[in-house]
């Protein structure tokens, strides 16, 4: 589980800890630059899940380490490399990906239409294009929503 702390000095500090409550290795820690203006210490402090840096497929690979002792980091790095892979072969595909609890990713398809570009006012079509979308279960919508 990682857990994020930010300081007067715009850093973000990451701490990862294992299920057992215990800091993996000798105190795994990395420091990030934060993007967001340094904290106005004037105003009350932001709430700590509001302050999360994004997570990214390494932090899930080191999660996915951690949850499976038994397969070592470059492994658990290939497994999240082939879900993911496979997810975007089945959207190149035209099918839809149901991930049950999570939320359903959908490849639609976006006829041609006008456009106007707001800089300058002048008319141009936007082609035709395919997009993926996603819609989170209702179940993922009830905890990000915190019911």
């Amino acid at each position: 589980m990682f857990h994020n702390r930010s300081d007067v000095t715009g850093y973000t500090t990451q701490i990862f800890d294992e299920p057992g409550g215990e800091a993996e290795g000798l105190g795994y820690e990395t420091r990030l630059k934060s993007s967001a203006p340094k904290p106005n210490t004037d105003a009350p402090p932001a709430s700590e899940e509001l302050s999360r840096a994004t997570l990214t497929k390494q932090e899930i690979a080191r999660a996915v380490y951690s949850a499976c002792p038994r397969i070592s980091r470059r492994q658990s790095k290939e497994l999240i490399d082939a879900v993911l892979e496979e997810i975007v072969s089945a959207l190149v595909a035209g099918d839809d990906v149901k991930l049950r609890g999570f939320g359903n990713f959908a490849v639609c398809q976006k006829r041609e239409r006008p456009g106007r570009n707001p800089k300058t006012g002048v008319m141009a079509p936007i082609t035709a294009r395919r997009v993926v979308t996603f819609r989170g279960s209702e179940k993922l919508k009830a905890e990000v929503g915190g019911e």
